[in-house]
């Protein structure tokens, strides 16, 4: 009997109901629909601050800051899928994915330092830009890396530039619908790429 796939949706948009928003429940909905078991947790609605590079995590157990992160990690430990979706802001991610992404130091330190074998998993990003013809070099790079410390196949980026106003994605002719492939391909056993 196999497992069910569970998908995890990392929203690192403050703007709830956006178009980074809901790209990622389109991908999730996709995944559902692949019989997935998918989750979004909403960075802007959680604690999660900034990585100190105190050290305290080098032994791979745990961090040592107390705040919502703490629950992060056991949901990415057990994610088979995980889905980072962040708005471009001055041409990176969001401030709250990227706190998030650094205190991923914990994963790091086991992956590189101790080298302690992580869980294969997959992993795609998604990322909206209200600027027309964003260069979305940077946020990609910067997702690709938190991809491979988490042992992650990165693999696709959905990328869609030109969209400020919340909800203006739905103006796209495609966007919703690559979303929602996406998620069907990344909860299945198919290629996503």
């Amino acid at each position: 009997m196999n497992r069910t796939v569970k998908v995890l949706g990392v929203l690192g948009s403050p703007r709830a109901g956006g178009n980074t928003d809901r790209l990622l429940e389109a991908a999730l909905d996709g995944a559902r629909e692949a019989g997935a078991e998918a989750e979004k947790v909403s960075l802007a609605r959680l604690e999660v601050r900034p990585c100190t590079s105190c050290d305290g995590c080098r032994d791979g157990v745990r961090c040592v800051l107390e705040d919502d992160m703490s629950d992060l990690y056991g949901k990415l430990e057990d994610a088979d899928v995980i889905i980072l979706a962040s708005p471009v802001y001055f041409d990176a991610v969001s401030a709250q994915t990227k706190a998030f992404i650094d205190r991923t130091q914990l994963f790091w330190y086991r992956k590189y330092v101790l080298k302690m074998a992580g869980r294969k998993r997959r992993g795609a990003f998604i990322s909206v830009a209200a600027r027309v013809r964003t260069d979305f070099a940077c946020p990609e790079a910067t997702a690709r890396a938190f991809f491979h410390t988490l042992d992650a196949m990165p693999c696709r980026t959905l990328a869609f530039s030109g969209f400020e106003e919340a909800g203006s994605i739905e103006d796209h002719p495609t966007a919703l619908g690559e979303a929602r492939d996406l998620g069907r391909a990344l909860a299945g056993e198919r290629n996503c790429i």
